[in-house]
């Protein structure tokens, strides 16, 4: 939600500082605006922990890391190209994934300095951005952005990290008695792995749900 009603000279405010608020105050800043973002946690991607995401690459045919280039935006952050995995249905079939292109990029979340949030949040500040932590953005007295996250949600995705010494990789297993009309998966990258149910309903049964998704991957 975008409301412009000031003079051009005063700060456009941005209330979140996730990838969507980051990008939009990068953008702006690139334009020549002086931007405030506030963010009600004390840090960035702190609902994500650590957490691994696809940084899908299946859209267009251009690579999302020249997406980003051309919009101005950081790829200073870790991205594994995630060409080669596995996939398993219902009944225990295999099938393997393979692609000459990568089909997503396999990133980070969260405060870590090599994380999709903080290379944002570096590149910001380099262009000026006022961002301020612990903050709520109450009211908009001009120009400004809402770009907070969502108060519910549709799908939740529940489970550990861990460190490990297998390759890095991905596998996902779709299954609604591990992840009722969603899809449990196991990424790792780098000597972490992620392992999670993906589910769009039965949030009160998670656990039993993450308790089976990790004995099906063992």
């Amino acid at each position: 939600m975008i409301k412009n009603n000031t003079h051009p000279e005063a700060p456009v405010e941005i209330a979140g500082a996730g990838p969507a608020g980051l990008a939009a105050a990068i953008t702006l800043a690139h334009a020549g605006r002086k931007v405030i973002v506030h963010e009600t946690h004390k840090e960035v991607g702190h609902r994500f922990g650590g957490d691994f995401q696809g940084l899908e690459n299946w859209t267009s045919k251009e690579n999302v890391l020249s997406v980003f280039k051309t919009l101005g935006l950081t790829t200073d952050f870790n991205a594994n190209p995630c060409r080669n995995g596995t996939v398993f249905n219902a009944s225990g079939n295999r099938y393997e994934i393979k692609s000459a292109e990568p089909l997503f990029y396999l990133i980070e979340r969260g405060p870590a300095p090599d994380t999709l949030d903080s290379a944002l949040l570096r590149q910001a500040q380099s262009l000026g951005v006022e961002v301020r932590f612990n903050s709520s953005l109450r009211h908009m007295a001009g120009d400004g952005i809402l770009a907070a996250g969502p108060r519910a949600a549709d799908a939740i995705a529940v489970g550990y990290h861990f460190e490990s010494d297998m390759a890095d990789g991905y596998w996902a297993i779709c299954d609604n008695e591990l992840a009722p009309q969603g899809y449990a998966y196991l990424l790792v990258m780098n000597g972490r792995g992620t392992v999670k149910s993906c589910m769009f309903s039965g949030f009160k049964q998670e656990k039993l749900y993450v308790q089976r998704t990790v004995e099906a991957f063992q």
